[in-house]
């Protein structure tokens, strides 16, 4: 019998093999965030790069991920201001 933090805890995407890809995301506005979003989902990438000039917005959108990957199998990702 499952318990209800096992399930809350338990992986939403396959296990399946990712290929050596790297995908940057240039701005972490609301089109940004739900690419981010989608490509973590399908599991298309084991990089992603965020770039945005408002270091604030792109802090925040990080850390939003960070507190989501209990959930979800994450990429290496880097942040940077550009």
């Amino acid at each position: 019998m499952a318990t209800i933090k096992g399930e809350l805890l338990k992986n939403f995407t396959s296990e399946e093999a990712i290929h050596h890809n790297k995908i940057s995301i240039i701005g972490t506005g609301s089109l940004g965030t739900a690419c981010i979003i989608s490509i973590l989902l399908k599991g298309l990438s084991d990089e992603l790069a965020f770039v945005d000039v408002d270091e604030g917005k792109l802090m925040g959108g990080t850390v939003d991920l960070q507190h989501g990957s209990p959930f979800m199998k994450m990429p290496n990702s880097v942040s940077g201001k550009g």
